[in-house]
């Protein structure tokens, strides 16, 4: 499993090299296009600049959907699945996640006790999270009346879409002073381009 592990952040590394190289040699294609030709790929970046809103893709998912009517007819179901989730959530996590172990399968030695922590750390917020579940759930097998409490108290909607709002707004700035000043722009792009192409290149080369 450890030589499985090495291999596999081998070609993570190579695939990120690989794809830097990429976007470092398209760099370098638009500092030489707006050196030597700058009205046609003036023109490209006119073409490729369209506006695509989150907002209209993700309005379903902002509607409030009332759940309440089911969650009141069937609340001792729903009580003691969340009693039972729980507790197997629980005593699986306790018996069966062993963050020693899964450090050792998944990560070199070097790093294995830095993914212990984070594992460990997972599985006590698990924990905590599946004890909370099987609180409300006796919370609503033994007070059934609480849970109408509860819902005032956490049923608030907190809409996405109002806070993300100026995020759809499009910033045309950078390409306003690329399209006044296009060699400079084109020279700095394609200087710096070709250094990360051929720090790219000598990256890649290790692995070969």
């Amino acid at each position: 499993m450890g030589a499985y592990s090495n291999l596999a952040w081998q070609l993570l590394v190579q695939f990120l090299i690989v794809l830097f190289l990429i976007v470092s040699v398209s760099g370098l294609a638009v500092g030489v296009g707006l050196i030597t030709s700058t009205p046609r790929i003036v023109g490209t970046f006119h073409m490729l600049n369209r506006w695509v809103s989150t907002r209209h893709v993700l309005r379903p998912v902002e509607v409030p959907v009332d759940t309440e009517r089911v969650t009141h007819r069937h609340h001792r179901w729903l009580a003691a699945g969340f009693v039972l989730g729980g507790l197997i959530a629980i005593f699986g996590l306790f018996a069966g996640l062993d963050a020693t172990a899964v450090s050792a399968a998944f990560a070199t030695k070097r790093f294995a006790p830095v993914v212990a922590i984070g594992v460990e750390s997972a599985k006590w917020v698990l924990i905590a999270g599946s004890a909370l579940g099987v609180l409300v759930g006796a919370m609503l097998l033994f007070y059934p009346n609480a849970e109408s409490t509860l819902e005032r108290f956490a049923n608030k909607w907190v809409s996405s879409r109002r806070v993300t709002r100026s995020w759809d707004d499009m910033h045309m700035n950078l390409d306003a002073l690329v399209e006044a000043h296009p060699r400079p722009a084109g020279w700095i792009i394609a200087c710096t381009s070709a250094a990360a192409v051929i720090c790219a290149v000598v990256m890649l080369a290790r692995y070969y």
